[in-house]
């Protein structure tokens, strides 16, 4: 449901999110007597959000409350840019929906560049009279549930205040909205939490530059804007890559690196030259992966730097010896935060630091986070150089990517369930004649290429060089048009392509089997076809039955092609295995479709 999109002045890929103490008090004491407890409210959030947070990567900017005035009112706002990940941004309502459940007092309003995302998520399930019109502060989350201010008079129900949706809130808890069937389609995401954090995280070995490796063993999350950084590389930033004077290759060490599901994906699909400072084996060696990988993350880290020579070193603020740092150490401390480290050793020390940052972030004071290239370049100028003893005690644990794979047949058919899923629609019987109606579209559409495609191999002014067309369109064409127009009139958006035939043709016409289809997709042979056709045998000790009168018979029996029309079969052929050898590329299969106009 796309009503409530556009409706936010957010930048694109941001969350917003507030946090509201229900207090109906407007003097100038109980303001100030709300600010403290909004601290308060901030730092047993710290306390909730660290175990998840600890080692979360997030892809562009990290989840992040400070205590602000908001149209007059104390609370704990932020605003987190999460990229391509959306996971990001279900994590961060994750979240704040548990502090919901631990702390009653407290109301939430989170909304991102599309607007009230909750009411999109739940838009089977809102009452009818709520529209964007009327919508402004009427969505919040309290006591771990989606809630809405209900309207008197659903008919002329107007937007909110935010003044007047907090007194609201305040004095009728009661009678907000907040049926279950609205949860659970609201918050239908969030079911597979915290497990999630966990599964997002894919270890891979790596060969990277040993300063690489000694500044993501220190903190893991660089690892996402040093992918970002590659991602988003030109040919003039990529200059920096030939030299690497920052993390030079020739000192290069294996290790495992964490990134994210995404970053991995984005990462492996990459494609580039590689920089004269590399020496990267071929594709068919041992050790390609991890070393072609291990580049691009350091040549990501390069660029990431590139710029420190024109930076300042940066410093923090000493809060060593603030009452309410010290006081929030000994809560984490409490918590176990520190784990059995002591203080004094490197990684009692590294959660101190993080700690500071934390609790900078909360206080609203600045940090200093925008150069983090400096950053990284400032925190390797006080690491003694990484030694291979120290790496050879990291873990080893190698996660498998099969998870990339895709399984066809349980795609298809999450997109079936899908597509017959809706509200209410799963006790509804089955539509015989419209699958009925769909084979025969598909038939149609298969009989205008095989149509289409003989003409042309018929045509005797075809050029010898390929195809020639004119820019007018021919009487064959008018002719060509009319008979396939009852086919655009039963969609007209449905355009036949290279997948839809190549599909339809393997298990309409043929009637393989997914595996078999898979089979196929491996080896697009004639032999491997009439193997699969034989019921996976082969041909020795049984007759020699031609291959295009095997096909013949399959295509004769759907009626696609008339009796002794075997040079159909040849074309088609040629056209599949065309298009199977361009592997998703442009080629002569798919051109000769796009010039034919399917």
């Amino acid at each position: 449901m796309e009503i409530f999109s556009a409706v936010s002045n957010l930048p694109d890929d941001c969350v917003e999110y507030t946090i509201f103490l229900r207090d109906s008090r407007d003097s100038p004491a109980a303001k100030l007597e709300k600010k403290v407890k909004i601290e308060d409210v901030a730092h047993h959030a710290q306390l909730l959000w660290e175990p998840w947070t600890r080692e979360y990567i997030w892809q562009r900017q990290a989840f992040n409350v400070k205590v602000v005035e908001y149209l007059g009112e104390p609370c704990l706002r932020g605003v987190t840019e999460f990229g391509d990940c959306i996971d990001d941004e279900w994590f961060i309502v994750f979240m704040l929906r548990e502090l919901s459940k631990k702390i009653p007092d407290i109301v939430i309003k989170i909304t991102d560049n599309d607007g009230e995302f909750l009411l999109i998520e739940a838009a089977n399930a809102i009452p009818k009279w709520l529209n964007p019109d009327n919508a402004d502060n009427r969505v919040w989350i309290h006591n771990g549930n989606l809630c809405i201010i209900p309207a008197d008079e659903p008919d002329s129900a107007t937007s909110y205040t935010l003044h007047d949706a907090l007194q609201f809130l305040n004095n009728n808890e009661g009678m907000l909205y907040h049926p279950q069937i609205l949860q659970k389609e609201a918050f239908a995401r969030l079911d597979s939490y915290p497990r999630a954090i966990e599964e997002n995280i894919h270890r891979s070995k790596v060969v990277v530059p040993r300063r690489v490796a000694q500044v993501l063993h220190h903190n893991p999350r660089y690892i996402a804007p040093a992918c970002e950084a590659f991602l988003l590389r030109d040919p003039i930033s990529m200059k920096v890559c030939s030299t690497m004077r920052n993390f030079p290759p020739e000192d290069s060490v294996t290790c495992v690196v964490k990134f994210t599901r995404l970053l991995y994906t984005q990462m492996k699909s990459q494609r580039i030259i590689p920089p004269a400072k590399f020496r990267i084996p071929k594709a068919s060696e041992e050790g390609y992966e991890e070393i072609e990988l291990g580049m691009k993350v350091a040549c990501g880290f390069e660029l990431l730097c590139a710029g420190y020579g024109k930076a300042k070193s940066r410093t923090q603020k000493d809060y060593s010896a603030d009452p309410r740092f010290r006081e929030y150490l000994r809560i984490l401390k409490n918590e176990g935060y520190f784990k059995q480290e002591t203080p004094g050793t490197p990684l009692y020390e590294r959660l101190v630091s993080q700690a500071k940052k934390t609790f900078a972030e909360v206080s609203g004071d600045s940090y200093n986070t925008t150069d983090i290239g400096a950053e990284i370049i400032h925190e390797l100028e006080s690491m003694d150089k990484l030694s291979d003893d120290e790496i050879a005690t990291w873990d080893r644990t190698v996660d498998d990517d099969k998870w990339m794979d895709i399984d066809f047949a349980e795609f298809e058919g999450m997109l079936d369930s899908n597509a017959r899923a809706g509200p209410g629609d799963d006790d509804q019987p089955e539509d015989p004649e419209g699958a009925k109606r769909e084979i025969l579209e598909s038939q149609e559409k298969v009989k205008s290429i095989v149509g289409r495609l003989r003409r042309f191999m018929d045509d005797d002014k075809a050029g010898f060089d390929g195809i020639e067309f004119d820019d007018e369109m021919s009487d064959n064409d008018e002719e060509e048009a009319t008979q396939s127009s009852r086919i655009e009139e039963l969609d007209e958006d449905d355009e036949v392509n290279e997948d839809e035939f190549f599909e339809f043709f393997l298990k309409e016409a043929l009637k393989l089997s997914p595996e078999e289809i898979e089979q196929f997709r491996a080896d697009p042979s004639p032999e491997e076809l009439k193997r699969l056709r034989n019921g996976g045998k082969t041909s020795s000790g049984e007759a020699e039955d031609d291959n295009d009168d095997s096909i013949a018979e399959e295509l004769q029996a759907k009626g696609i092609i008339n009796e002794s029309e075997n040079d159909d079969v040849e074309i088609m052929r040629s056209l599949l295995e065309s298009i199977k050898s361009q592997e998703g590329g442009a080629g002569p299969g798919s051109n000769l479709l796009e010039r034919l106009g399917i």
